[in-house]
């Protein structure tokens, strides 16, 4: 007898996807299909699969980012989610507030790679699902493949007869069980789940992603805004980590049965789909994990980025200014707002977030896209001509460098903080902290306020019992009492250092720790 995982599907189960579809988004599905049949049909997918090379894998070659300094085994063994599995059952689900996640992963010929990244990711309770395609037909692969370590997690393979690149992503995730996706690519590890999830569970309408920090630098000089066409949208890297709502898939393969594409820019959807969101991405800017990055595309690739990029733009622009498309775009900017949004970086053991109310970067709005440009280089020629920091600083004074449990390292705020301004850190798991040591490059004083939030949107004062730098004036040690401010006595999520005056100089924040937790 045949083992099951050897037994061969004609096609992807699609009835999986129109089953829990409305009427609207069956008939967009529709429009994709009728676009792209005759192509996708050449495919003849077996049951179970994998596909491309991520695309920052290029980019690791141009880029002079550090990384975070670990023994990869080690993290790996050792590191855990705070959430647990329970929270995730059915009966929990009706009362809690957590999102059950569908895990698409593309392979095209890195599979030990690809066995890391799916064993890491089941680790993770809100992983419940699993869909694996591979896009390499020469090789076969099936779920006995993968080890699991979480036997509740449902594991999908999916074999194709031609490499999809990137469009596989968006189909996969289509016919996912649950209403939200985790992209991972083969050649990047994101050893920041909790992190990521975190901050994705308080506005899951929005795409949350990783990137490094001199690529989170660069995708700044990728937004494009127009008010008078209600454009706001960003570009963001998906495979080394992010979070997206399947719904937003399902809208994107009916803009792609809207508005045509030759096939060769159709497996390159990823330069199109987070700029057809027509949103601005909620980045997190940290250093990544290589795996293996071998067999790259071998193709000039920061032309192919330029040129799709500047595409999905232009096409974008010219379905908001057509009334008979609206219905395929967005045209509302969804919450959190871009100036809103103040969490930034993973704490380097996953167990907080690094905030800030300083952006060192201008706001989008302020390079307005007029649809008159010839090259992405325009754009960034317009970018370049405001005060943000350059590359050399960036890579030595990125957000990350505050919580990396190394007091050398430094981040530093750029612009000069006024009174109001704050630090700080979102905690994955909440607790009661009663003291935060600060840690400074320079002489600190004790010009702040304690702050601290259970939700994150009302904020309480709370009682600085005792500030003392006296052995060492870049070291502050703030002792405060929350219980008089927060109701209850709930566990507080959130805490922030607010200035309560206007400083002459940039924070260098080196080192927090909260408690006995080092960060």
């Amino acid at each position: 007898m045949l083992d099951k995982d050897q037994i061969r599907n004609p096609a992807p189960n699609f009835n999986r996807l129109f089953s829990r579809r409305s009427s609207t988004i069956r008939l967009t599905l529709v429009t994709l299909f009728i676009g792209t049949i005759i192509w996708i049909m050449i495919l003849k997918p077996l049951a179970e699969s994998d596909t491309l090379t991520s695309d920052t894998a290029k980019i690791k070659k141009e880029s002079t980012q550090p990384t975070w300094q670990i023994d990869l085994k080690k993290t790996i063994d050792e590191r855990f989610s705070v959430y647990k599995k329970e929270q995730f059952e059915e009966v929990a689900l009706k009362k809690n507030r957590m999102i059950p996640v569908t895990a698409v992963l593309l392979n095209w010929k890195r599979m030990e790679a690809l066995q890391t990244a799916v064993n890491y990711i089941s680790k993770y309770p809100f992983i419940k699902e699993i869909l694996v395609w591979n896009n390499n037909n020469k090789t076969r692969i099936y779920s006995k493949d993968f080890k699991l370590n979480n036997s509740d997690v449902e594991l999908n393979v999916f074999n194709s007869e031609e490499n999809l690149h990137d469009l596989s992503k968006y189909t996969t995730c289509s016919m996912a069980k649950y209403d939200y996706c985790y992209f991972q690519d083969d050649d990047w590890l994101n050893l920041y789940m909790d992190s990521l999830y975190t901050n994705f569970l308080e506005n899951p309408n929005l795409i949350h992603s990783n990137s490094m920090p001199v690529i989170y630098l660069e995708s700044r000089r990728w937004m494009f805004a127009n008010v008078d066409k209600n454009l706001h949208t960003g570009f963001t890297w998906l495979g080394c980590g992010s979070f997206v709502s399947r719904a937003k898939v399902q809208r994107f393969l009916g803009q792609l049965g809207s508005i045509s594409l030759i096939k060769d820019r159709l497996k390159l959807a990823d330069r199109y789909f987070t700029l057809w969101t027509n949103q601005y991405p909620y980045q997190l800017s940290n250093p990544l994990t290589p795996l293996d990055q071998k067999d790259g595309w071998g193709v000039d690739q920061w032309n192919m980025v330029y040129n799709n990029i500047l595409d999905a733009t232009q096409k974008l622009y010219t379905a908001l200014a057509v009334k008979s498309n609206s219905e395929f775009f967005a045209r509302e900017e969804e919450k959190p707002y871009y100036n809103d949004r103040i969490i930034r970086a993973p704490c380097l053991n996953d167990k907080c977030l690094f905030l800030t109310n300083i952006d060192p970067f201008p706001h989008p709005s302020r390079v307005y896209y007029a649809n008159n440009i010839t090259h992405v280089r325009d754009q960034e020629s317009k970018f370049n001509k405001l005060d943000f920091p350059s590359k050399f600083f960036w890579n030595n004074y990125a957000y990350h460098y505050a919580v990396d449990s190394d007091e050398k390292t430094c981040w530093n705020s750029f612009k000069i903080p006024k009174i109001g301004d704050y630090f700080g850190l979102q905690f994955i798991e909440p607790r009661f902290p009663k003291k935060i040591t600060v840690i400074s490059s320079r002489d600190f004083d004790a010009s702040f306020y304690i702050r601290v939030s259970s939700g994150g949107n009302r904020w309480r004062t709370c009682n600085i019992t005792s500030s003392n730098n006296t052995d060492h004036k870049n070291r502050n040690t703030f002792e405060f009492d929350c219980s008089n401010t927060v109701k209850n006595k709930q566990l507080i999520r959130f805490i922030r250092i607010e200035a309560s005056r206007d400083f002459l100089e940039p924070f260098e924040i080196c080192s927090l720790i909260l408690d006995e937790l080092n960060v």
